[in-house]
C-alpha cells in the first residue's frame, strides 16, 4: 500500500512539473535573433561627372551610377557636380534626391566624426530632406562647416575633410555613413593645381539603426 502511495506521489510531481514547464514556455515571448549590421565598406574611385549634364548621379541602394536620363526619377540618392579645373572651382555642389531638389526621399545630415569612429547615427544628428536654401552638404570650401577645404598656398588645392562625413538614409531605409576621400584623378596624396579635378573618390558603409 505504501508503494502505491509513493508511486502516486511521484506521478503527481511529474505532472505538476510538466504543467509548470508548459505554462512557463507559453508565457515567454519568442526571441527574434538580431541581424548583424553588414559593415562592408564600399569604395568608389575616379567617378567623373558628365560635362554635358553637369552632374554624376549615384544610387546607394543600387551601389551604382544612374544615367543622366533618369535624373528626374527617384532612382538616384546623391549627385555630384562637374568641377572646373585649374583653380576655377570655388564651390562644390553635392545634393541629395529629396525636398526641392528631386522627387526622391533620400535624407541626410553632416556628422563631425572620423569614418572609422562611427557605427550608428548620433542622437543629436537629425536626418532631413534636401533644401537649396539650406543645403545639407555646404558647397563652400572654407569655414568650419565645410566638408571640402581649400588648402591655400602653395598648391591651391581642395581636399575633403577627414573629420566629417554624411549620414544618408535611402528610400529603402538603408542608413549609411558616406565620406569623400578625394576629388582628383588618381587621388594623389599631394595634388597640385594642374592635377585633373572633379574625379570623385568616396566610401560608404552601413550604420546600425
Amino acid at each position: 500500500m505504501g508503494s502505491v502511495v509513493m508511486m502516486r506521489s511521484v506521478i503527481g510531481a511529474v505532472v505538476i512539473s510538466t504543467v509548470m514547464m508548459i505554462v512557463s514556455a507559453c508565457g515567454d515571448d519568442p526571441v527574434t535573433p538580431s541581424t548583424p549590421v553588414d559593415t562592408t565598406v564600399i569604395v568608389k574611385q575616379n567617378m567623373h561627372p558628365d560635362s554635358a549634364t553637369g552632374w554624376l548621379y549615384y544610387s546607394i541602394d543600387g551601389d551604382s551610377v544612374v544615367p543622366p536620363t533618369k535624373s528626374a526619377t527617384a532612382e538616384w540618392d546623391i549627385r555630384m557636380a562637374y568641377l572646373l579645373c585649374c583653380g576655377n572651382t570655388r564651390s562644390i555642389k553635392i545634393q541629395l534626391n529629396s525636398g526641392n531638389v528631386g522627387i526622391g526621399t533620400t535624407q541626410g545630415v553632416i556628422v563631425k566624426s572620423r569614418f572609422e569612429n562611427i557605427t550608428s547615427l548620433p542622437p543629436s544628428s537629425v536626418l532631413r530632406n534636401e533644401d537649396t536654401l539650406s543645403w545639407i552638404i555646404p558647397s563652400q570650401v572654407i569655414g568650419s562647416e565645410a566638408i571640402f577645404l581649400y588648402q591655400g598656398i602653395p598648391n591651391h588645392t581642395i581636399q575633403p575633410s577627414p573629420d566629417k562625413l554624411i549620414a544618408i538614409k535611402t528610400p529603402k531605409g538603408r542608413l549609411v555613413k558616406f565620406q569623400f576621400t578625394s576629388i582628383y584623378e588618381g587621388a594623389p596624396a599631394v595634388p597640385t593645381q594642374e592635377t585633373p579635378l572633379g574625379y570623385y573618390h568616396f566610401r560608404y558603409a552601413q550604420l546600425g539603426q
